[in-house]
């Protein structure tokens, strides 16, 4: 018996990732992004590409519904197949709870 090869999307890379820093004056594109990777992977990323200091606890913020994401959140959670790009900005924890 031969195997086939099964694809699982939710491990595929997804589209492009644009990351804004809080003033919305840099951003990056985080490409080869899988759709396993939790915001807390993709805000490290994030962090190095945009010099962010790495003193200051950081959350990503979704553009489109303007909600934070969960540390754990998976790429594939809030990325949908009509809009397969997401684009996040880093905003500044305000430890409000």
């Amino acid at each position: 018996m031969i195997a086939t090869p099964v694809r699982e999307t939710q491990s595929d890379p997804m589209g492009p990732v644009t990351v804004r820093d809080p003033n919305g004056h840099r951003s990056v594109v985080l490409e080869g992004l899988r759709g396993s990777a939790t915001a807390a992977e993709i805000r490290a990323r994030a962090i190095a590409a945009l010099h962010l200091p790495s003193d200051v606890d950081w959350n990503l913020r979704q553009d489109r519904t303007g909600r934070l994401l969960r540390e754990e959140q998976r790429l594939h959670e809030f990325v949908d197949e009509d809009e397969p790009q997401a684009e996040l900005t880093m905003q500044p924890d305000a430890s409000l709870g």
